[in-house]
């Protein structure tokens, strides 16, 4: 609140002082106020149209909304100003994965990490992204990089979770699971699934069916009818096992 009553009083002040729309712009953004944001924005515009961080920051309000082409539009006018901005090019790689253009988002990431190599973030997403184009190994590589560096990504370790599982990687994958279960985390009714499913390709019924009963106590759908028709009964083998879609990974922007 003190930073943005500083930049209230500077812009007060003189409304056409360079950068300080943009200022209170981002001070908002970190407030979640993004329609503050966003009209702060368009007036720096006017005052500074030639700067590439305004762009920047403006794209990162357009992507937290989910809104792809006005994100796009502001990031290819940051890079045309300046494309030596790491920055630009995270943000390029979010909006195309948020676009499901992976192979784009990919290209993007390589020139950001090109020019910020210890970049946790645009590790992480080159991992998710990685492993959604089946490049599950190199997925994995990018993910533990990324905790390496930023150990309290969002989804960071269940991302990696469920590559590890994707690769018959399970005694991993079930280390992970666990943790993510142990937090307590938005993602622990998946986690509770993929770690059963872990214990049953390992052929372990008990800890299998005790993870599904767990999932299934919180509404997990899938597990409810895998408790019914599998683990309450004598089954060795899942009968019309529920088929799950590929797991997309949360990119907290």
């Amino acid at each position: 609140m003190v930073a943005l009553a500083h930049a209230d009083s500077a812009i007060g002040l003189d409304p056409s002082i360079p950068g300080g729309y943009k200022l209170r712009g981002d001070i908002k953004q970190r407030q979640q106020d993004m329609h503050g944001a966003l009209m702060d924005y368009v007036k720096a515009e006017k005052v500074e149209p030639d700067n590439a961080r305004l762009f920047v920051s403006r794209s990162a309000v357009h992507i937290t909304e989910q809104r792809v082409k006005e994100a796009m539009r502001d990031i290819d006018r940051a890079i045309d100003l300046d494309d030596q901005d790491p920055d630009a090019w995270y943000n390029r790689a979010c909006a195309n994965y948020l676009g499901r253009n992976n192979e784009g988002a990919l290209r993007d990431l390589e020139r950001c990490l090109d020019l910020r190599p210890n970049n946790a973030d645009a590790l992480f997403l080159r991992g998710v992204v990685k492993g959604e184009l089946f490049k599950e190994e190199a997925g994995i590589l990018d993910l533990e990089a990324a905790l390496n560096l930023k150990p309290g990504i969002a989804d960071g370790l269940m991302s990696l979770a469920v590559l590890q599982f994707e690769t018959g990687r399970y005694q991993e994958a079930i280390n992970n699971f666990t943790k993510v279960i142990d937090a307590e985390d938005e993602s622990l009714k998946d986690a509770l699934y993929y770690r059963a499913d872990c214990y049953y390709a390992l052929k372990n019924k008990e800890m299998a069916c005790e993870s599904w009963r767990e999932a299934a106590r919180l509404g997990e759908s899938d597990s409810k009818f895998i408790v019914r028709n599998y683990c309450n009964t004598d089954e060795e083998k899942i009968p019309k096992k529920p088929v799950r879609g590929r797991r997309k990974s949360v990119i907290e922007f």
